[in-house]
This record gives structure tokens, C-alpha cells and sequence, in this order.
């Protein structure tokens, strides 16, 4: 089982926990399979997390170069006088999985910033050929 962040959910996952809204009412159930939709539904949801079965997503380096990896790494200075007390390091594990969350996350939607500019040069000549086909068939209809 593994918390991910929503940014990198893929379809085909399936949920290891419910997905709930605020208030406790149960939006998806334990076992659903994910689709483009429903992961869309979900964003739109304002969802931010969700658990799914296994661990697909490898976040061990996920967001390196990130704000929240940076502070990934000063956790162990911060935490360094209190390794005997469990209570700290239980608050240290948690702020390690956040950061690592959110880190992946944020290398998540930096990657697919990277796609969608380097994907806009290549797209202009089928956007030119669509736009001129959606004229068409509007003028048709009148």
C-alpha cells in the first residue's frame, strides 16, 4: 500500500483505502480501478492523495532538485538529538513521507510542464489543419 500524490496516479491502479471527502463520506470505494475519469473527477475533487495497492510509484528519488526534497534532507540534522525518543521520531517519519510526497508531486507536474512546452512546437501544424476543419463544419451547419 502506498499514499501517493494525485499528479501521479496512472489509470489501471487500484485503491488500497477509500477515498473520502472532509466530512468522512465515502467518494470511491477500497478496490475501485482507476480511469483517466475517475482520476479527473478526483483532481477536480480537489483530492490531493489517494492510497493504492503495492508500491507502483517510486519516490525514493522522486523530486530531487525540489523545495520539499530540500527539506526532505535536513530532517536527520534536525531530528539528530532526539534518536532515542520515539515520539520525535515518529513526527520525523511523517514529515519525511509529506516531503516525499510532495516532492514527487512537484517533479510530477514540473515533468509535465516539460512535455506540454515541448509538445507545442510539434502540435502547430495539426492545430492549423483542426481549426480550419472546425470552421468548415460550422459553416456547413448554418
Amino acid at each position: 500500500m502506498q499514499k501517493i500524490p494525485i499528479d501521479l496516479a496512472a489509470p489501471g491502479m487500484k485503491l488500497a483505502k477509500p477515498v473520502t471527502k472532509e466530512g468522512g463520506m465515502t467518494i470511491m470505494a477500497e478496490g475501485m480501478e482507476l480511469t483517466e475519469s475517475l482520476i479527473a473527477r478526483l483532481e477536480n475533487m480537489k483530492i490531493d492523495r489517494i492510497t493504492v495497492q503495492g508500491h507502483p510509484v517510486d519516490m525514493g528519488g522522486a523530486g530531487s532538485g525540489t523545495v520539499y526534497a530540500e527539506r526532505l534532507e535536513r530532517l536527520d540534522h534536525l531530528f539528530r538529538r532526539h534518536a532515542k525518543d520515539k515520539w520525535m521520531m515518529r513526527v520525523k517519519n511523517r514529515m519525511a513521507q509529506y516531503f516525499r510526497i510532495k516532492a514527487a508531486a512537484q517533479e510530477a507536474k514540473r515533468k509535465a510542464m516539460e512535455a506540454l512546452l515541448s509538445g507545442e512546437g510539434d502540435d502547430n501544424d495539426g492545430a492549423e489543419n483542426d481549426a480550419t476543419g472546425d470552421s468548415a463544419a460550422y459553416g456547413a451547419g448554418e
